[in-house]
């Protein structure tokens, strides 16, 4: 097998553990062609994993990502970089829906400290740091997180384990240090290897679709009880091609919106709204070439706030130009979402 096709294996095997029935795929068929069979089972990992994790999988696992390069590395640590943000995020979110819901929750005063400077500017370390606070917040306050298996998966050991990204994006992000090609292919397999088992850890996600919430309409007819259409996007997808599909439902969720849900047929039901730390603009209207060209229709995460000059930053899950965030139609509202996230947590 090559380093590829071990990869996929092993991570595509891990998420077999989450939803047994994938393990159909496994099956053995002698009609069929292996490298197809590989191929199929790498599609299917992107697109079970949510979209901005699914996307740096399916780069690292591209024709041109093969060789053992340093190319190859800094992929690895865009993945990797990747998937810490996502689940930064969701803890965020739900720490917040928590505090705002339940004013009796103490936010410990060192995390507040810390807050707004780490939050201001997000790098690898800031990921970790939230993540692991997070937890420890939400275990002494008995708080079950919203995605249920990260309570037995987020251990001490584990959260201790991901200080090894930091450390090694440190010695390499910047090209601070100069590596023969030998010590190069030594590396890619041993960050391999460990970004594996860390796809394999969190594959429970696999289990919680992202989507996005375009538009819900209220149904009510005489003498019948109200329903309501929601216009939704499933953002797990390995195309970048959203398809909006109808769902009607008794309930309703928040709008315009990129939500966690337990489900897509009880969406309504149990939900976490990642917005404005995810945002989608695939609604959004093009009313100009320029506006087209520097912001495109893309799934965004917030990356930086410059309270100086009130300005957001955030980074495309496909564009990868910088994209020009105040163009959105909504960004007003943004810049009050995310100053209610640094009003929640920050003291100052």
């Amino acid at each position: 097998m090559s380093s590829n096709e071990e990869f996929i294996m092993k991570v595509f095997n891990g998420m077999v553990e989450y939803k047994p029935k994938l393990a159909l795929y496994l099956e053995d068929d002698d009609d069929e062609d292996d490298d197809f069979d590989i191929r199929e089972l790498s599609n299917i990992i992107t697109k079970s994993f949510p979209w901005p994790i699914g996307l740096e999988i399916r780069r690292l696992l591209s024709g041109s990502m093969e060789e053992l390069n340093r190319g190859r590395i800094d992929q690895i640590f865009k993945t990797i970089e990747r998937v810490l943000q996502f689940f930064s995020f969701v803890l965020l979110s739900q720490l917040q829906d928590h505090k705002l819901n339940n004013g009796d929750l103490e936010i410990p005063e060192s995390f507040s400290k810390q807050f707004k400077k780490r939050f201001m500017t997000l790098s690898m370390g800031n990921y970790i740091w939230l993540i692991r606070s997070i937890m420890n917040i939400m275990e002494e306050h008995s708080i079950d997180p919203f995605v249920g298996e990260m309570k037995e998966v987020f251990t001490k050991k584990f959260l201790n384990n991901l200080e090894y990204w930091a450390a090694q994006r440190n010695e390499l992000g910047h090209y601070q240090v100069n590596l023969e090609d030998e010590e190069i292919e030594v590396r890619c397999n041993e960050y391999q290897e460990k970004l594996g088992q860390l796809l394999c850890d969190i594959a429970f996600i696999i289990n919680y679709p992202l989507v996005t919430v375009a538009d819900v309409k209220l149904i009510k007819a005489k003498r019948e009880p109200e329903h309501y259409l929601h216009s939704m996007l499933i953002l797990n997808s390995s195309s970048s091609s959203f398809i909006v599909k109808k769902h009607d439902f008794t309930n309703y969720t928040d709008t315009h919106s990129v939500l966690l849900v337990g489900s897509i047929k009880k969406a309504p039901e149990r939900f976490l709204n990642l917005s404005p730390l995810i945002i989608d603009t695939h609604h959004e209207v093009m009313e100009s070439r320029d506006k087209l060209t520097r912001l495109k229709k893309d799934i965004y995460l917030y990356s930086k706030w410059d309270m100086k000059k009130q300005q957001l930053s955030y980074i495309g899950t496909e564009a990868t130009d910088k994209p020009d965030i105040k163009l959105v139609s909504f960004y007003d509202h943004l810049v009050q979402r995310v100053e209610e996230i640094f009003n929640t947590f920050s003291l100052e």
